[in-house]
Parts: C-alpha cells; sequence; structure tokens
C-alpha cells in the first residue's frame, strides 16, 4: 500500500474513531433527555390523577373542567394506581398495578421515585390530602420517545457514513498534496545514472523536512560523485602503474627471444625483468597494506604521547639520514601532559608521519623539512613544511588517492601509495590531514587529532 493510500486510511480511522465517541456521546445525551422528558410527564399524569380523584369535591366547576379534560389526553398504554396508608388500591380498579410494599415505602421515603415497571418507565408520587396520605404510580411505554431516538440514531449512523466517505475522500487529497514534493523527488531520482551524477536533485522553498531529505540526498550524490570519480582515477592510475613494468617485461622478453643471444645478454635482460617484477611486488604489497590498515590501526591500542613520538622519529631520522635535515619544534606544550595523549597504534602512526616526511625530504631535493607540534584548545597540530616542487590546486584533492602521482611528481621514484596509507591510518586515529601549497612554493601538511578531556 502507498504511502499515500497509508496516510488517507489512518486519518479515516483517526477521525473515525473520535466522530464515533462524539455520535455515542451525543446519542446518550439525547436518550437521557427524552427519558428524562418521559418522566417529568408521568410525574405531571400523577399529579393530575391525584387531583382528579382526590380533589374533585375542592376544586371550583372551572378548575375541575381544566384537569379533567387533562386527564383525558392519556399517554398511549397508560396505567395507574392510587394506594392509601395501608398500601391497599383505591378508586382505582383493584389489581391494575401489583406495585411491591419496598416501592411504595421507597415513595413515601423519597416523595418522588422513578423506577421501570415490567419494562416500562414508571413514576411513583407522594401525595398528602385531607383525605389521607396516599401514594400514586403511573407507568406507560415511551414509543413516541423510542421512535424518536431510533429516527435520530439513523440519522446519526448516516450522517457518520457520510462523513468517513468524505473524510477519505479528503484525506486522499491532503496526502497527494503533502506527498507531491516526494513525488517529484522521486521523478528526479529515477533520472540520475552512472553518467550523470552531476544532477541535483531540485528544492523547494518551504524548508520543511522534504527539504531537508533534498539537501541530505544531494550530499550523498555529491560524495558518490566524489566516489566515482575516484575509482575511476584509481583503476586509471592502477593500470598505467601496473601496465608500464608490466610492458617493460613483455618487451624485454620478446627481444630476447627474437634470435639467439650470448650469456650476457640473457642476464642483463633477466637483471631487467627482475627489476620491474619488483616494482610489481612493491605496488602490489603497498596495495595490500593500504588495505590492512583500517584494520591494524585498531590493533594493540595504547595511549602515545605525540611529543615524544617526534622527537624519537626525528632521533631516529638523524641517524639513519644524516645528510636530511629534520627541524623539529614544539609550540605551546600544556603542563598536563596527558592533552598530549592520544590513542592508537604507535607503530602505524610512526609509519604515517615518516611517509608524509619522506615526501618532503623528496620533492625539495633532500632540503631541510621544519615539523612542528602545536597543542591548541581543541587539537593537537602537527605540521610538515617543505619548500619543494609544491602541488597544483587541481592534484591537491587527489594526492591521497592510491596510485595517483601529480604531473610534476612523475620523473621522482614512487607509486603513490604512501600519502594514501598516510590518510588511512591517520582517520583511523580519529584525525584529519590536509594539505595547502602551491606549485613551486613547497608544501605544508596539516595533521590534527582531537583532544578528549
Amino acid at each position: 500500500m502507498k504511502i499515500r493510500h497509508r496516510l488517507a486510511l489512518q486519518f479515516t480511522v483517526l477521525s473515525g474513531c473520535i466522530l464515533l465517541v462524539i455520535f455515542v456521546l451525543v446519542y446518550l445525551l439525547l436518550q437521557n433527555y427524552v427519558n428524562n422528558t418521559f418522566f417529568s410527564q408521568l410525574e405531571d399524569r400523577a399529579l393530575i390523577t391525584a387531583q382528579v380523584f382526590l380533589e374533585k369535591d375542592e376544586l371550583a366547576k372551572k378548575k375541575w373542567k381544566d384537569i379533567e379534560k387533562k386527564y383525558i389526553q392519556t399517554i398511549p398504554g397508560e396505567d395507574g394506581m392510587i394506594y392509601d396508608e395501608e398500601n391497599q388500591p383505591v378508586f382505582i380498579e383493584p389489581g391494575a398495578l401489583h406495585i411491591p410494599p419496598a416501592v411504595i415505602q421507597a415513595v413515601r421515603y423519597h416523595k418522588k421515585y422513578r423506577f421501570h415497571y415490567k419494562g416500562k418507565p414508571a413514576v411513583g408520587l407522594y401525595y398528602s390530602d385531607n383525605q389521607g396520605n396516599f401514594v400514586i404510580f403511573v407507568t406507560a411505554g415511551n414509543e413516541a420517545g423510542q421512535a424518536q431516538l431510533m429516527h435520530n440514531l439513523w440519522i446519526l449512523g448516516g450522517t457518520f457514513a457520510l462523513g468517513m466517505l468524505m473524510v477519505f475522500v479528503i484525506g486522499q487529497w491532503f496526502s497527494y498534496r503533502a506527498l507531491r514534493p516526494i513525488n517529484f523527488i522521486n521523478r528526479q531520482v529515477k533520472n540520475i545514472r552512472a553518467s550523470n551524477l552531476h544532477a541535483r536533485v531540485k528544492k523547494s522553498r518551504n524548508e520543511d523536512e522534504i527539504d531537508e531529505l533534498a539537501s541530505n540526498f544531494n550530499d550523498l550524490l555529491e560524495h558518490l560523485e566524489k566516489a566515482f570519480h575516484m575509482q575511476q582515477s584509481f583503476v586509471s592510475n592502477a593500470s598505467h602503474e601496473l601496465r608500464t613494468p608490466l610492458t617493460a617485461i613483455i618487451t624485454e622478453l620478446e627481444v630476447i627471444l627474437q634470435k639467439q643471444r650470448n650469456q650476457e645478454d640473457y642476464m642483463k635482460t633477466l637483471r631487467s625483468v627482475l627489476d620491474e617484477s619488483a616494482k610489481l611486488k612493491t605496488i602490489t604489497n603497498g596495495l595490500l597494506e593500504l588495505t590492512q590498515a583500517d584494520k591494524d590501526a585498531h590493533a594493540g591500542k595504547e595511549h602515545i604521547r605525540l611529543d615524544e613520538l617526534l622527537w624519537d622519529l626525528r632521533e631516529e631520522w638523524a641517524g639513519k639520514h644524516p645528510e636530511q635535515l629534520l627541524n623539529m619544534q614544539m609550540l605551546q606544550l600544556p603542563e598536563d601532559a596527558t592533552r598530549l595523549e592520544i590513542t592508537g597504534n604507535r607503530e602505524l602512526l610512526v609509519l604515517a608521519i615518516k611517509n608524509i616526511i619522506k615526501n618532503a625530504f623528496k620533492f625539495s631535493g633532500n632540503q631541510p623539512v621544519d615539523c612542528t607540534l602545536d597543542c591548541q584548545e581543541e587539537q593537537l597540530l602537527i605540521t610538515i613544511t617543505d619548500s619543494g616542487i609544491g602541488i597544483s590546486p587541481e592534484d591537491a584533492e587527489r594526492i591521497f588517492m592510491p596510485l595517483f602521482r601529480a604531473n610534476n611528481a612523475r620523473i621522482y621514484p614512487g607509486f603513490g601509495i604512501g600519502l594514501s596509507m598516510a590518510q588511512k591510518i591517520i582517520q583511523a586515529h580519529n584525525g584529519h590531514i590536509s594539505v595547502s601549497s602551491e606549485p613551486g612554493d613547497g608544501s605544508t601538511f596539516n595533521v590534527s587529532f582531537t583532544i578528549h578531556h
């Protein structure tokens, strides 16, 4: 069932429940009014009966005529009886009504008493006269009232059915109007394919939840578009990097097999094939390590002080690469040393920072590289700055993609895996890496980690 029909049905059921409660209440109030009116009519009949049979000799002739005229206008199915102080029927033929003594005593106590006698409304009235104290009973069937109630019940039932039909139709219209923006979005989404991921869903100006849904979907499309382009670029870069050594291997083997060669030529070709095979192995191992970076980052977690890690890294670098000057500087170190700590895998974190520093030296021709640690209010910031070839703005967005190499970096050795691995490791440590650079003016890599108080 579509949402539009389900909303209309739910709205109809809810409205029906409310209307049903209201109509039932109206019917009960009407029933109570009809019953009270009929009991009041019976009380008037009891009073008139008392005046006719007990006050005849005391009333003026004109007054008596009026009362007698009212008495003649009986209620259909009316029966009556008068009981004296001995609870014996008087004035009306005996046996008309057999009222239990307990009910007669209740009338004497309450002066006026309403009850049902053999399923019919009945009224008992206590009447004091100079002839004695009497109890008058009148009972009758309320056929007119019941007919009126039945008529009103049919009216309420018909109104309820018609109201439900109108509510359902109006609910369908309102749900259609309310969901029309979603249908509009659905039609647009159906037309978005891999070939037009740049397309975006148009929003209305209502600034409501549907507009928020469209905005979130557009954000998703933007991420998908970037991921799709990254995937295309990765496939292109991977194909290029893998094809180059494979082409060299095939070419070398084809040349050597064209004719008989001496041993030195065979050895030279085998060494060339071995070198290209080593490149293939390096690339495949790098891709494998890249896929394992996220998994390994969550294993063997420990508390790592970034200042100690960087000083240890500088000493190690100075011992292994004395020709490369790594300047280390600490800014605004806090008194609380725990603010310099993060949780993670120390070996992987060292690997990530080493990859960035290694690139800084490689693309700057081994010129000095500056590394600083700054403890800010909400984050720890590691900045690595070189004076190398720099990165163009269009390449800066893609340097963290696996196997991507900028045009001005292809003359340098490497396969474009180091920065991708560094980004994965840093992100696995809840960090963020970014770069700011201009071609020919060096590069600055910023690695930040949030401080957890």
